[in-house]
């Protein structure tokens, strides 16, 4: 039982500190770089990139049917919602504020994948529902290879548009 509490106390830490990583997948640290439609379709796909993520990590549990069109409709709540978050907390500092915002949109995405895998009707009922520590994991692991990818496809962007 000790162990399982120390487990998640240093999940939940690790999740808090590695969720700053998460933030160099969101344009808002480019202002030299406006939004333009090579941009959004970057972003599209950074976020595809996490969805397939968290579709593989929660392959072997139980997923409603389209479930990764839940995944995509999540991200049309979460991302606006953490635009507005940073926008709220523009007196703060900006790497700060990022951070913040994304550890929240972690902990929103999983809760949501939970309560998504858990209350909508199953495909194949056979498989175990995935815990919440699974699903909070998913997130993370899902934010932090979107974080990873984007700056990568903004520098491929960048290269290929130039010549």
């Amino acid at each position: 039982m000790k162990t399982q509490i120390y487990f998640r106390r240093r999940a939940f830490f690790s999740a808090i500190f590695l969720s700053a990583v998460s933030a160099g997948a969101d344009p808002i640290e480019l202002p030299e770089k406006p939004i333009t439609p090579e941009i959004t379709g970057l972003i599209s796909l950074s976020i595809f990139l996490e969805v397939v993520c968290i579709l593989l990590i929660l392959r072997r549990s139980q997923k409603p049917r389209f479930f990764i069109l839940w995944l995509i409709g999540i991200h049309l709540f979460t991302y606006p919602a953490f635009l507005g978050f940073l926008w709220l907390e523009q007196n703060m500092r900006p790497a700060f504020a990022a951070g913040i915002g994304e550890g929240l949109v972690v902990l929103v995405e999983g809760t949501l994948i939970y309560l998504i895998c858990r209350f909508i009707p199953s495909a194949k009922s056979n498989l175990a529902s995935p815990l919440i520590v699974k699903c909070l994991l998913a997130s993370l692991i899902g934010n932090i290879i979107s974080a990873v990818a984007f700056p990568i496809l903004i520098a491929i962007h960048d290269r290929f548009a130039s010549t």
